[in-house]
C-alpha cells in the first residue's frame, strides 16, 4: 500500500463543495439527474430553504444549519432531497463529517439518481477513511454523469487502492489505459503498472505500455514501466533493453544501474554487465559489486581482468569467500595450482558450506604435488555425497602414484 500513496495523492482531487453547490441545489441539475424538482417541496420545506438561503447569502451558515435542523425536527415527514442535500453541505462546511454523511445518505435514499450527492458522499467517505464506500460512490457518479468524466474513474480506483482492494481498481485502470478514454494520463499508467505487478498480472499493463511506446515520441517513464513489467513476466532480455533505452533519456538511480548490470549478467552478457559494475564501483566500491565484477569477467573468460578485480576487492574485503573462490578459479585456469590451492582453501575456510571450493582446494594441491594437503581436503570432501566419487578417485590415483 505504501508504494501507492504518492500516486494516489495525485489522483484523489475530489471536488470540494462550494457554498452554492452544497447549499442551493440547481433545479436543472436535479431534474436531469431524475430527482424531484422544486414543485415537490412542501410550503414548510420551501420556507425553511428560502430562510436558510438568505442566511447563507449573509455568510451566516451556522444559523442556516440551525434553521434546517429545526425544520427536520419539527416536520420529519416533509423532508426533501434538497433539504437533506443542503443540510449535508452545511454540516460538511462546519467539519461535521458524520452528520454530513448521514444527510448525503438521506439525500440518496430520497433521490438515488442525484449525481452531486453521490460525488459529495464520496468526498466525505474519503475524509472518513471509508475508502470502499468512496470508491463505490465515485463509480456511481461516473455512471450517472454519462461515463465521460474519466477523472472520476481514476478517483474511484484510488479509493479502492486506499481500501486495499487492488482487484477492484484493476479493471478501472485497465479501462483508463486502454485508449478508449483517450490518451491516458501518466499517473494512470504508473498506477496500472504498479497494481498489475502487485497482483502478479503484468500482461494487461504491458499491453497498454507497449501500445504507448509505439506512439510518436513516447514518454521516457514508459520504458521504465516496461522494464519493471518485463521483470515480472519474466523476460529479462526485454527488461534490460527497455531499461537501457530509459538510461539514454535520463540518468538512472544507483539501484537502477545495479538492476541493469544484474540483468546483463543474468541474460549472459557478462562483459557488458562488468562495465556497468565498474562504473558503480567508481562511486561506491561495495563488496558485492567487486564480487559481481570479478564473477562477470571470469564468466567472460577475461581471466586477467577477473584476477585484477578479485585482487582489488580483496584488498578492501579480505574476508570475501566469493572473491577468494574467483581468484582460485583464475589460478586454476592458468594452471598455477599452488596459489590456486591456497585461494580455494581460504574460500572454504570463510564459507564452510562451499564444498566445491573444498574439493578444488584438494584438486589444486594434488596437481601442485602437495599430497598431504590434497589428501586431507579430499577425504573431507568425500564425506559429501555429490563429491564422494570424484574425491575418492583422486585419492586412489595419488595412492597408486598416477598423479
Amino acid at each position: 500500500m505504501a508504494g501507492y500513496r504518492f500516486l494516489i495523492s495525485l489522483l484523489v482531487t475530489l471536488a470540494c463543495l462550494t457554498s452554492a453547490a452544497a447549499q442551493s441545489p440547481d433545479s436543472k441539475t436535479s431534474a436531469s439527474a431524475g430527482c424531484p424538482d422544486e414543485a415537490s417541496l412542501t410550503t414548510h420545506a420551501r420556507s425553511a430553504l428560502v430562510k436558510a438561503q438568505q442566511l447563507m447569502e449573509g455568510q451566516k451558515n451556522a444559523l442556516a444549519l440551525e434553521v434546517l435542523t429545526a425544520f427536520v425536527r419539527e416536520y420529519p415527514d416533509e423532508t426533501h432531497a434538497y433539504v437533506a442535500f443542503t443540510l449535508a453541505g452545511l454540516n460538511l462546511e462546519q467539519g461535521r463529517l458524520a452528520e454530513a454523511l448521514q444527510q448525503y445518505e438521506k439525500t440518496l435514499e430520497l433521490c438515488p439518481a442525484y449525481a452531486p450527492a453521490w460525488q459529495n458522499l464520496a468526498k466525505v467517505c474519503f475524509d472518513l477513511k471509508k475508502y470502499r464506500r468512496a470508491g463505490d460512490a465515485l463509480e456511481k457518479t461516473w455512471v450517472l454523469t454519462g461515463r465521460n468524466n474519466h477523472v472520476l474513474q481514476s478517483q474511484a480506483a484510488a479509493a479502492y487502492l486506499s481500501a486495499g482492494m487492488s482487484k477492484n481498481a484493476l479493471p478501472i485502470l485497465e479501462s483508463l489505459c486502454s485508449g478508449r478514454a483517450g490518451v491516458p494520463q501518466d499517473d494512470w499508467v504508473k498506477l496500472f503498472a504498479q497494481v498489475c505487478i502487485e497482483l502478479k498480472r503484468p500482461k494487461p499493463a504491458l499491453t497498454a505500455v507497449e501500445r504507448l511506446l509505439n506512439t510518436h515520441r513516447p514518454a521516457p517513464f514508459l520504458f521504465r514501466m516496461a522494464a519493471a513489467l518485463y521483470l515480472e513476466v519474466p523476460d529479462y532480455r526485454k527488461a534490460a533493453q527497455n531499461l537501457e533505452a530509459y538510461s539514454l533519456m535520463t540518468d538512472l538511480t544507483r539501484d537502477e544501474q545495479k538492476l541493469l548490470a544484474d540483468l546483463y549478467a543474468n541474460i549472459g552478457i557478462p562483459a557488458r554487465a562488468a562495465g556497468k559494475y565498474e562504473k558503480l564501483i567508481e562511486t561506491a566500491p561495495e563488496e558485492s559489486l567487486w564480487e559481481r565484477l570479478a564473477s562477470c569477467w571470469l564468466e567472460a573468460c577475461e581471466y586477467d581482468r577477473a584476477f585484477d578485480a578479485a585482487q582489488k576487492g580483496l584488498a578492501s574485503y579480505p574476508d570475501s569467500a566469493v572473491l577468494w573462490r574467483i581468484k582460485g578459479w583464475v589460478l586454476y585456469e592458468k594452471q598455477d595450482f599452488r596459489p590456486g590451492a591456497m585461494a580455494f582453501g581460504k574460500a572454504f575456510a570463510l564459507n564452510r558450506k562451499d564444498i566445491n571450493s573444498l574439493f578444488l582446494h584438494g584438486l589444486c594441491a594434488c596437481r601442485a604435488g602437495d599430497q598431504d594437503t590434497a589428501r586431507k581436503a579430499l577425504e573431507l570432501a568425500a564425506g559429501y555425497h555429490q563429491y564422494k566419487a570424484k574425491a575418492l578417485a583422486l585419492i586412489q590415483k595419488m595412492g597408486d602414484g598416477n598423479i
